[in-house]
């Protein structure tokens, strides 16, 4: 057996959630008896387990394969700039425990560790059985260190050693990622975005982001900064934006985008049913505002919908993907509002053929979503050393083929 091979089966079950024999030899393009020789030796080293059966074109029921649960527990964060939330999974990304708190990042840097480490210090304590941790946030991330590079619109977030921070603390496996792509990898083995090979993962919260999927697999670029769609360009003469950028899509688009331009408006004398709450504006007053009739509301709507439908066709001319799936509270908040308007204005503005039979989809996952992520992509590289650990021999054998 190669070990490599062994490798990419082990992956694939993980990736897939469950997976049968014959799905696998296609897949990989190995010889169904060779593939049921490595799902053996995997069986017999407690890697894999069997789980439910799927109907098979000939009659008979596949057995379909799973990574053995029971493996270890994670641990995956999500660190956003309003709550931080904490998941233990068993390996497989189902939720054992969830806690959610409120973390005001403007505090500073030190403020938000130190929350981090009271939350995270006696669930780990307590749980024995935890392998490694994942972190999800939504700031700038260097991928071959975990280090946060910035964090847009939050102080005292440069050149953060992250997973360097974590990992010495609780000596265990830490990896750090852009939560947009945490997220997005829920969203692949929970969510919408199950039976997609190509698509693109949006979120439209306070800021804007995307994950690109090609071929089942994330697309990081040359530096892994791929998916900044909310640091685009939309306007060359615009505002300026927190990266430093003019004109951006976030500066246009997002959440705070939308509160500020209804808050603006306000205080200029612009009649509105907000008029009230223009203090406490939420995403959540101005949409229901605008089902309700609100003409500012709807205004402010539509040109945040105009302005990401441009963002839109650019990625759907460049990628052409299946399925473009939105996340985040904007997205849930304004999902009947945004579908229609979104799809008729990309259907303006990108080539007819791309568009055609591209689905529009909000994500049913809830704010944990984000932490879940993290938990399954610190399972892939626990996963990977495993495989490296229980076939070393055959590394040896194979002369490090």
């Amino acid at each position: 057996m190669n070990q490599s091979e062994i490798i990419r089966i082990a992956s694939l079950i993980h990736s897939q959630g469950f997976a049968s024999r014959a799905g696998l030899a296609e897949q990989t393009n190995l010889a169904r008896s060779y593939v049921g020789t490595i799902i053996k030796d995997l069986q017999q080293r407690g890697l894999i387990t069997t789980g439910d059966r799927a109907p098979s074109q000939r009659g008979r029921r596949r057995v379909l394969l799973r990574i053995n649960p029971e493996l270890g527990d994670l641990v995956g964060i999500r660190l956003g700039r309003a709550n931080l939330r904490i998941v233990v999974t068993d390996f497989l990304g189902n939720v054992r425990t969830l806690k959610k708190v409120y973390v005001d990042v403007a505090k500073g840097q030190e403020y938000v560790l130190d929350l981090v480490h009271q939350e995270l210090e006696p669930l780990i304590r307590k749980n024995r059985a935890v392998k490694g941790i994942g972190v999800g946030i939504s700031g700038v991330i260097t991928r071959n260190n975990g280090a946060v590079l910035f964090w847009p619109k939050v102080p005292g977030w440069h050149d953060v050693p992250l997973k360097e921070i974590i990992e010495n603390r609780y000596n265990l496996p830490t990896i750090v990622e852009d939560s947009v792509r945490t997220m997005a990898l829920a969203e692949c083995r929970f969510g919408q975005g199950r039976g997609y090979r190509d698509f693109v993962y949006v979120t439209i919260g306070m800021g804007i982001g995307a994950a690109v999927f090609i071929n089942g697999n994330f697309y990081f670029g040359a530096d892994g900064l791929a998916g900044e769609l909310g640091h685009t360009t939309i306007d060359e003469r615009g505002e300026i934006c927190s990266c430093g950028n003019r004109g951006c899509l976030e500066v246009y688009a997002s959440g705070w985008a939308i509160i500020d331009n209804v808050r603006r408006a306000l205080q200029q004398g612009v009649t509105s049913s907000l008029l009230q709450t223009k203090d406490t504006l939420t995403i959540e007053n101005i949409v229901d505002a605008a089902r309700l009739g609100d003409r500012l509301s709807q205004n402010v709507l539509s040109e945040a919908v105009t302005h990401l439908g441009t963002a839109f066709a650019t990625f759907v001319n460049l990628f052409n993907p299946q399925a473009i799936i939105l996340g985040g509270a904007v997205s849930q908040a304004a999902k009947s509002f945004y579908l229609k308007s979104l799809s008729h204005a990309m259907k303006q503005r990108a080539f007819h053929r791309s568009v055609g039979n591209l689905s529009i989809i909000v994500s049913r996952l809830g704010g944990e979503s984000g932490a879940v992520g993290a938990a399954l992509l610190i399972g892939e590289q626990l996963l990977r050393e495993l495989c490296i650990s229980n076939y070393s021999d055959v590394l040896l054998h194979s002369g490090g083929k």
